[in-house]
């Protein structure tokens, strides 16, 4: 992985805000915690600084996240083939096609950056920020916040929140660092309601959300002598109870309750291809299996999407992971 001054990086991407006015935002497809509210809260600054923005995501803002202030001023359509930016900023993508068929914007824009903490990230902007030992987008984002003596709303603040807690999977997770923790408190300190916020995201469950659940666990495998578990949604299963692909978030966590268990992947079946979820715990790189089908990640929780039908996909995705755990 390539490194850059990160120190600057950031005051380029300073510079870069003050001199710019024009914005164009996008997170990654089937947007996540981190993304959604990295953008936002990055939004939300930019328009306090009198700058203009568009916000864009190709695949629809989970039903969780639209409690999210703002959630609505994100668009699925892109720009007019007239419109132009100054800048263009990527969130948690760690190639431009992550965030969907952007490459005609990104062509029109002043400058590219690059807001990442994957150690997958390709740096393909104009400023890269590339940051894998933080726990979260989000996380360098309040550190831009911070560098620039931005003070934090609640609303920028609850944002933030989302995405740091969402990430870490409410701090469970190894890339949990001291720092995470000091900025969590530090959001905290803004007054915004973080138990309600906790209660949307992990106390709340649409109907169909629950019973996919119930069909993933269903088709809980053990594999490897007992080291991986495997769950499997078919496109059948979705339209059985009327789901949609976000209902299935999360559910790839399950996979890694049972004893013994040291990875677990999750296949969903949609149209054409096979999108592809991992976990794992300690030293096992997942990443290295998930960049093998063309997709990225972080050590311990990476993903994919493979062109083809489920057998196909399961079989070689099962084929590289099994010889991982030998």
């Amino acid at each position: 992985m390539r490194t850059l001054d990160l120190e600057t990086e950031f005051k380029r991407l300073e510079d870069l805000i003050v001199k710019s006015e024009s914005f164009f935002l996008a997170g990654h497809l089937n947007p996540d915690g981190d993304t959604i509210g990295s953008m936002l809260a990055i939004a939300s600054v930019l328009k306090r600084l009198g700058k203009k923005v568009r916000l864009f995501s190709q695949d629809p803002i989970p039903e969780n996240l639209r409690f999210l202030p703002h959630a609505k001023s994100i668009r699925s359509s892109l720009p007019s083939s007239k419109a132009k930016f100054d800048a263009a900023i990527l969130l948690e993508c760690s190639n431009p096609a992550r965030g969907g068929a952007l490459e005609p914007v990104l062509k029109r824009a002043g400058k590219v950056v690059n807001i990442d903490h994957h150690k997958t990230s390709e740096f393909y902007g104009d400023i890269n920020i590339v940051e894998p030992h933080s726990s979260s987008t989000a996380e360098i984002v309040y550190r831009l916040f911070y560098n620039m003596n931005v003070h934090v709303t609640k609303r920028e603040a609850a944002c933030l929140y989302t995405g740091i807690v969402t990430d870490t999977g409410r701090f469970h997770f190894p890339a949990t660092s001291p720092r995470t923790l000091e900025i969590a408190s530090r959001l905290l300190e803004t007054g915004f309601k973080f138990s309600r916020v906790n209660d949307l995201l992990y106390a709340t469950k649409a109907c169909e959300g629950l019973k996919i659940l119930g069909r993933a666990l269903e088709s809980l495998e053990l594999k490897a002598g007992g080291k991986l578990a495997v769950l499997t949604l078919k496109a059948a299963d979705f339209k059985h109870f009327d789901a949609r692909s976000e209902h299935s978030e999360n559910v790839i966590n399950y996979g890694l309750m049972p004893p013994g268990v040291k990875a677990a992947v999750m296949f969903r079946e949609e149209e054409g291809r096979v999108s592809v979820t991992f976990r794992s715990r300690g030293h096992l790189d997942v990443s290295l299996v998930a960049k093998a089908f063309g997709g990225g990640g972080h050590r311990n929780a990476s993903g994919c999407r493979v062109k083809g039908g489920l057998p196909s996909a399961r079989e070689k995705v099962l084929s590289v992971l099994t010889r991982l755990l030998a």
